[in-house]
């Protein structure tokens, strides 16, 4: 079961390029101990101003909690975004 959220954040990183090391959602730093899945998803069949490619990763917090979190890297502005809380 999971908790539908897309809300845009705020990440940060201990070396770029790499995985998240911590993110910013509603105003509560969350540190991400723990990276258990990652996952690129490549749009190639629209054409190149319309491509949504993501990089979805599944991590989990200090606080305890499991997200799942995406980089949207398409053509225009490149943002982050908690996607969902998986409750695992």
């Amino acid at each position: 079961m999971s908790e539908f959220i897309d809300d845009e954040i705020e990440v940060y990183f201990a070396k770029k390029p790499g995985p998240p090391t911590s993110f910013i959602w509603r105003g509560m730093e969350y540190k991400v101990i723990e990276i258990k899945n990652m996952r690129r998803v490549l749009d190639f069949q629209k054409t190149w101003w319309q491509r949504r490619h993501r990089d979805y990763y599944i991590v989990k917090t200090d606080s305890g909690e499991t997200f799942e979190i995406y980089f949207h890297r398409g053509p225009g502005k490149k943002y982050w975004v908690l996607y969902k809380r998986l409750r695992i």
